[in-house]
């Protein structure tokens, strides 16, 4: 019993930790990208579902470690599209730079698995499961 209690605070200490470098990293641009790209969507209303997906995939760039993301491929709407050709590409490709540039540093190479989830994330929002 305690000893379970001790892994769930350690664990939460070091994603907290994590998270704080991770912030540093690029994580905190990511986070503006998404909560740009909701606040354009917002302003439509065919697309404001898309917008509150944003919102979530902006707390999910800033704290990512922790979390999981699920993609489902094969199934794509006409919001998916929309997304991909206006801001998905985009972010992804940032994300895609900013992964080689933690790459560069040895203390970044541990953050490679969160910038494949965001890279997933950023192609397909409106198919991702995030927990």
């Amino acid at each position: 019993m305690i000893h379970n209690i001790v892994v769930k605070y350690l664990r939460r200490g070091i994603f907290f930790i994590a998270n704080g470098y991770w912030k540093a990293l690029g994580g905190l641009s990511i986070a503006l990208l998404w909560l740009i790209a909701g606040g354009v969507f917002t302003c439509t209303l065919a697309l404001f579902p898309l917008a509150i997906r944003c919102f979530k995939c902006a707390y999910i760039s800033y704290k990512p470690f922790g979390r999981s993301v699920t993609v489902i491929y094969g199934k794509i709407s006409f919001l998916g599209c929309v997304w991909i050709l206006t801001f998905g590409a985009p972010i992804a490709l940032y994300c895609i730079l900013l992964a080689c540039a933690s790459c560069a540093v040895l203390a970044g190479i541990p953050s490679l698995p969160q910038w494949s989830k965001l890279i997933k994330l950023a192609l397909f929002p409106a198919n991702a499961i995030i927990e």
